[in-house]
Parts: structure tokens; sequence; C-alpha cells
């Protein structure tokens, strides 16, 4: 059955009005009219079952016939930090988080950053990566859409106070340090940070401040990855031992 977000604020009793580019793909994508079943989830967990009463301009009236939570989210709190990547690797990287269970996502730029974007540009691609995560989230069954945070700065990313996270900072020349080694000490952290450099890496000076922050430099191994393979393996391997992964 096809999945549509709507608002919470849009539910009234066993009423609800989808709005937005959600009508548009439900009504000229999937042609689907008055009558027509539909799925549902909102902005607080929960997913509906539904049926559409009428069409009218830019919304979608529907039924909720019945409401109930899901076990779709991780119960780890994960947020990745991304530095900007050149071309459209970002936005294969918000699809693929938001399937593995991101939470939020957050975008910066750092020393060795090479798009160079100004503020229109920034805010548009801030409003795909926003529409990739709701058509991602849609598409694996999750009923909570990351949130795409505004562009940041290195600096201002990792001087945040996050006291109840597990930061982490995944450098090339870190050798030692593993994700098994942090899991052996932090098993039962609940919220974790983790920020992937630009494809020419942190400095030095980048990763000792940010370690003098708190964060933990890591290493995935032996071969050097791209950003956008590190982002994914990342995500992967702490949702694996500390989410829901496997």
């Amino acid at each position: 059955m096809p999945r549509f977000f709507i608002a919470k604020k849009n539910i009234q009793g066993n009423r609800g009005i989808v709005v937005g580019d959600e009508v548009d793909h439900l009504r000229k994508v999937l042609r689907l009219g008055a009558g027509d079943s539909v799925t549902l989830f909102d902005d607080e967990g929960r997913e509906h079952t539904a049926v559409i009463r009428d069409l009218r301009g830019g919304e979608a009236e529907v039924e909720i016939l019945s409401s109930y939570p899901t076990e779709r989210e991780s119960p780890l709190q994960v947020a990745l930090a991304l530095a900007l990547t050149k071309g459209e690797k970002m936005d294969w990287v918000v699809e693929k988080a938001t399937e593995l269970g991101v939470h939020t996502i957050i975008p910066f730029v750092s020393k060795r950053t090479v798009p160079k974007l100004d503020d229109r540009k920034i805010a548009k691609r801030g409003e795909r990566w926003q529409k990739i995560a709701l058509s991602a989230a849609k598409q694996c069954g999750r009923t909570r859409v990351p949130a795409i945070l505004p562009l940041s700065d290195f600096h201002e990313l990792i001087e945040q106070p996050r006291s109840d996270t597990l930061k982490l900072l995944f450098w090339e020349q870190e050798t030692r340090r593993t994700l098994k080694e942090v899991h052996a000490s932090r098993a039962a952290a609940t919220s974790i940070l983790l920020v992937i450099g630009p494809e020419g890496g942190f400095s030095s000076e980048e990763a000792s401040l940010a370690i003098a922050h708190g964060f933990q430099s890591i290493h995935l191994g032996r071969r050097i990855l791209r950003a956008e393979t590190a982002a994914i393996t990342a995500i992967s391997l702490v949702q694996f031992l500390w989410g829901d992964l496997g």
C-alpha cells in the first residue's frame, strides 16, 4: 500500500489533511483518488491506515481507519556529520543513511572541503536533501524522517556541547583505535555522533582540536575509503554494534 507523510497537527480525530508534494505524488504519479486506501505516517512515530475521501487543490482529505505505533526505528540515536562532497554524492549518502536509521544529518565545511557554495545554493541543496530523506523513509518503512540541519562550520560542529553523546571522528591517520575497542568500553551508549571528513581528509590540527573537545579518533581499516563509502560503513558498523542491525 502506498505510504505518505502527514503532519500530526493535520490530524483531527479520524480526519486528516495531506498537503504539499505528497499530494502531487499521490495524484499525479500514483493517480490515486477518492476511495483509494493509503498508509500514512506522522512526525510522532505512528502509522495510520486511511482512505482518501476528497482531493481538492493542493490537499487530500483522508479518513483514518486505524492508528498504531511501529517498531522500525533504531534504539540508537545516530547523528551523521558529513563534510560537503562533490556532485551528487551527498544525495546518495542522505538516501542510504535514512535507510540505515540515522536520526540527524549535519552537513559541514572544513579546511579541505572542495565545494564552495553560496547561501542560495546550500539552501536549495538542503531542501533537496530533505525531500530525498522523506522519499527514503517512505520506501524503507520508517516513521521518522531524519532532520537535515543547516550547513555548519567544522569548529562550530565540534564545539557544541553533547554531554550524553559518544563522539567519533573518522580519520585516516588514526592507526590503532577501532569501533570494536570503543564498544568494549562504551557498550551502553545510546547516542552517537559520527564525523566524516571531506575527500581530502582532516588536517592534523582539525583532528587534534576535535580530540581536545572530547572526540575519539577512529580508523576503519587498512584501506582509505571515499567519504561517501566511509559514511555508510560507519553507520552500518555502529548500528550493528549498538543499534538494531544484524
